[in-house]
């Protein structure tokens, strides 16, 4: 497919930004999660199939700089890419299934025939297991799965009468987070709603504790924290770890949705109401600093929000935004010396 890439520069603060979608139809990045490659080169992104309220949604892959776009499959939902950069997983239909990171055709991984649909979310680090949420037929609760990407064996690991996507944690061996209400069997309540840690067999649950979340939150990497934007009273990023206790690490500004890197040193964060612009935080200093306006406007659509995504090395920030009157995904370069200012004591 080539290309479709514009380069152009933040007006107020100088910094290279790369739209990497043109084609006159709505485009959207994954959100959080192992769709990006660990060395930061190649991502998924995902587009309407027409204009149009009620259109499909198709799948793709390019790389950072806007080469090598490439078709993967239509009706998605969810993905990840392994490891190594060469498979896309993700649900369709029902189903998990793996294609080529360049495309080609769809293999069933696992179809259990009791789905709705499943939306792959997370990997473990090493790629052996998938995990993902699945509406179920019967009820419309979700399953928390567990998938070998090897044998295509699986495992029910937790029901929910409702679930935010669940997430990776770099720390603690691997284990996951997600805002969950879960259930037993008949779906009456097991504990509360909340953003929950937990092991990648659905258990040791341990309640992260955050008191004004907009349940927009993510883990810090390898820090073994999560991290809330957080308003009602204020505008801050919480920080907790699980179990443990809540503190602030930034406050000010309108922070909205947020990412971390790796490492839990650098996160990003859009804001709204005011809009001020694209967040970078440094959560060793508590700094943070504006890198770009999105030009998203901000409305109730999801499509009006920048959803920024940080990358694993924390060279970049990809997000989305309204501001040609479609939706589209932009790439914006952290300068190394802007890092600099905000790692200063």
């Amino acid at each position: 497919m080539g290309f479709e890439r514009v380069a152009r520069t933040d007006p107020e603060t100088g910094v290279k930004i790369l739209q990497l979608t043109s084609f006159p139809i709505t485009h959207w990045h994954l959100g959080l999660g192992d769709f990006i490659t660990p060395d930061g080169e190649r991502l998924l992104i995902a587009a309407n199939r027409f204009a149009g309220r009620n259109s499909p949604r198709d799948l793709y892959s390019i790389r950072a700089n806007g080469d090598d776009f490439h078709f993967l499959l239509h009706d998605f939902s969810g993905g990840v890419i392994c490891p190594q950069g060469q498979w896309v997983h993700t649900g369709c239909a029902g189903a998990v299934v793996r294609i080529p990171i360049e495309g080609g055709n769809a293999e069933v991984l696992w179809n259990p025939g009791c789905y709705t649909h499943i939306m792959v979310s997370a990997r473990s680090s090493d790629g052996l297991w998938l995990f993902g949420q699945g509406r179920r037929k019967t009820d419309g609760c979700f399953d928390i799965v567990r998938i070998s990407t090897e044998t295509g064996e699986s495992s029910v690991i937790i029901r929910a009468s409702y679930v935010m996507p669940v997430l990776r944690s770099s720390a603690n061996g691997g284990r996951l987070v997600a805002s969950i209400a879960p259930v037993g069997e008949d779906g009456k309540p097991l504990m509360p709603w909340g953003v929950w840690d937990f092991s990648s067999e659905g258990s040791d649950f341990r309640l992260v504790p955050f008191s004004r979340s907009t349940n927009h939150y993510c883990p810090m990497g390898s820090s073994g924290l999560v991290v809330t934007t957080a308003t009602h009273p204020g505008n801050a990023l919480d920080t907790a770890a699980p179990g443990g206790c809540e503190r602030v690490l930034a406050h000010g500004a309108g922070f909205w949705h947020v990412s971390s890197d790796e490492t839990g040193t650098w996160l990003a964060s859009d804001t709204n109401w005011p809009d001020v612009g694209l967040q970078i935080v440094n959560s060793k200093t508590g700094k943070y600093a504006t890198l770009c306006m999105t030009g998203a406007s901000g409305g109730h659509p999801q499509w009006t929000h920048a959803h920024p995504v940080i990358s694993p090395d924390a060279r970049w920030v990809l997000f989305t935004s309204d501001r040609t009157g479609f939706q589209h995904v932009y790439l914006a370069g952290i300068p190394p010396e802007f890092k600099k200012v905000l790692s200063a004591p």
